[in-house]
Order: structure tokens, then C-alpha cells, then sequence
């Protein structure tokens, strides 16, 4: 996906994100993040967004001591927030240097694309929070979403991070599961090596998770149940990816 589209994304997600935010009541719990109330959603995200901001104008990870001191509402601090982050997207463009955590790519492209993936699945926690019905997610930005957990978070994120998820990839070794997106598919591999990641399904899968784009998106970020989607072949292998992903999807 360009991203022109996944700053639009971000824009339109972010609205619908603060909507659902307020509409819920400030100490209702998220069920998919049951530690935290309504309004610690809306304040991380707005801490997340303020974390991108340093990057780009630090060219580091930022420390504590940079935080961006805020006043006002919590909704109000995620507007200015979220202002301040879409101007340093357009004054820089995608291709301009920043700090990221994704060795691979050091740019500001990197963190519009998280930021429009970050913001979409918060979004779907708060319209759980707030007892909505949770709003379709864009095929095409789904489906980018997708990519994203397989290729950085899983593929990248075994290596880079191996001391901290390798008892995950021990007790999953050979674990083969393919995602079925209906435009799209990918399988997923553990190895002795790592984690590597397939486009298709591969002879070799143990099972297959089949849904739209979102339902895949919000099964691998575990905002629905391990049972949601359709599942062909051994169930057990499905919830081995399930389990595992939690470790990488931070």
C-alpha cells in the first residue's frame, strides 16, 4: 500500500478511534486489553503518537526525559497529538531519515504505515470498549496489516529479538500454518533459524486460518478469539500461531 492511501488510512481511523473513545464511558474496561480503562486507551495512544514525533525529530529512541509535556483533556491531548504527528509526516515525507525500532528501515514511511496499522486495531478496542459494533477494516489496509505482523513482526522480529522469544520458537519447531485472506495468502514456518514466511499456502501446512482481511488482522493481534475464523486442517496448529503471535505482538 502507498502511502499517501495509509495516511488517509490513519486519518479516517483516528477519527473513528476518537469517536468510539468518547462514546464509551472513561473507566469502562477494553476486553481486549482488560488492564486498561477507556481513557488509559486514549492516553496511550496518544503517548505512542508522541513517541513517533521524538523519533523523527531525535533520529533516536527517545527517553523518558523527552516525553512531550501535554495539558488538557485526554482527548484533547490526543488531538494535538495526532495533529502534530500527521504535520511532521507531511513536512518530512516517507522517504525522509528517522529513529525506528525496525533496523531494516530507518524512515519515516515505516512509521506512517505502524501508525496507520497501530491505530486501526486500537480502534477496533475501543469500539469494544464502548459496546459498538466493531466497524469493518479496510480490505487493503488489512491485508498490509497482515504483511506487517508476518514479514517484520514474525519473520524480522524471531531474529532481532530471539533472546526474548526463543522459548516460543523451541516449543513450536516446525509449526507450519497458512493464511488464507482470499487475494492474499502467506504461511508461516518455525524453524531452528527462525521464522520465515511464505507467500501462498505451502504443501506443507499443518492447517489453514481463512476469513476477510480484518477478521485475519484482528485474529493475529488477538482481538478476537483463537476459534473465530474458519479453520482446515489440525486446530491445534492454528492455536500454536495464535499462542506464539502474542509474544511478537507488542
Amino acid at each position: 500500500m502507498d502511502f499517501p492511501a495509509l495516511q488517509a488510512h490513519l486519518v479516517t481511523e483516528a477519527a473513528r478511534f476518537r469517536t468510539a473513545a468518547l462514546a464509551a464511558d472513561p473507566a469502562a474496561r477494553v476486553p481486549s486489553c482488560p488492564e486498561w480503562t477507556a481513557t488509559d486507551l486514549l492516553d496511550h495512544v496518544t503517548e505512542v503518537y508522541d513517541h513517533k514525533i521524538q523519533s523523527m525529530r531525535l533520529l533516536r529512541e527517545p527517553a523518558e526525559a523527552d516525553g512531550i509535556e501535554r495539558t488538557g483533556t485526554p482527548v484533547e491531548r490526543f488531538d494535538a497529538a495526532l495533529a502534530e504527528l500527521l504535520a511532521e509526516f507531511d513536512d518530512r515525507g516517507p522517504d525522509s531519515l528517522a529513529y525506528t525500532w525496525y533496523g531494516p528501515d530507518q524512515t519515516v514511511g515505516f512509521w506512517i504505515r505502524r501508525m496507520a496499522q497501530e491505530t486501526v486495531i486500537h480502534r477496533v478496542d475501543a469500539e469494544l470498549a464502548a459496546s459498538l459494533p466493531v466497524t469493518a477494516i479496510d480490505p487493503a489496509l488489512a491485508a498490509d496489516g497482515i504483511d506487517e505482523m508476518a514479514t517484520v513482526m514474525l519473520a524480522w522480529g524471531s531474529r532481532a529479538y530471539r533472546e526474548w522469544v526463543a522459548d516460543d520458537i523451541a516449543a513450536n519447531l516446525g509449526l507450519e500454518v497458512a493464511l488464507d485472506a482470499g487475494d492474499r495468502e502467506w504461511t508461516v514456518v518455525v524453524s531452528a533459524v527462525g521464522i520465515d514466511v511464505a507467500d501462498g499456502v505451502t504443501s506443507g501446512a499443518e492447517a489453514t486460518v481463512s476469513g476477510t482481511p480484518g477478521e485475519l488482522l484482528q485474529w493475529l493481534w488477538r482481538r478476537v478469539p483463537a476459534d473465530a475464523p474458519a479453520v482446515d486442517g489440525k486446530a491445534d496448529a492454528a492455536q500454536a500461531l495464535y499462542n506464539m503471535v502474542e509474544s511478537f505482538a507488542q
